[in-house]
């Protein structure tokens, strides 16, 4: 197998990938929330996270973290939790405002998703469902 070539097809489809989803979805909530905001709160709906835990998440430093942190308990999205224990532990968590933005961006998504895929015939969709699967199982195999 040439590993480059397919190294060049994945760099080739990152743009694509970005063009023709992320950033329609991202048009639609930008008076809202970044697209940084965004994948917060979806780290945040599995579970809670330090700041230490959140930045290595994202790839970028606490510092960086903080006003994105600070923004989203401004608007009630996210709040601050201090360990019982090591008052120096700050957990980040979802609040019941921040769960509820975040199913909104997911609806709207899916929404502007499934509208893309409208024009697919029935063995494209069913091609591109197999495509999902079996690109979502190889990057879990290159995550690790």
């Amino acid at each position: 197998m040439d590993r480059v070539k397919t190294a060049e097809m994945l760099f080739h489809l990152i743009p694509l990938l970005d063009k023709e989803f992320v950033r329609p979805v991202e048009q639609q909530f930008k008076t809202i929330l970044s697209s940084t905001q965004v994948h917060v709160l979806a780290i945040l709906r599995e579970k809670k996270a330090t700041m230490t835990e959140l930045s290595q998440a994202m790839l970028m430093s606490k510092q960086q973290m903080t006003p994105i942190i600070d923004k989203l308990v401004a608007e009630g999205f996210v709040q601050r939790e201090y360990d019982n224990i090591d008052r120096r532990i700050i957990r980040i968590s979802m609040t019941p405002s921040g769960l509820s933005m975040c199913e909104n961006v997911k609806e709207k998504t899916l929404l502007l998703l499934a509208k893309k895929i409208e024009c697919l015939e029935d063995q494209d969709v069913l091609r591109l469902n197999q495509a999902i699967r079996e690109l979502q199982q190889i990057i879990t195999k290159m995550t690790y």
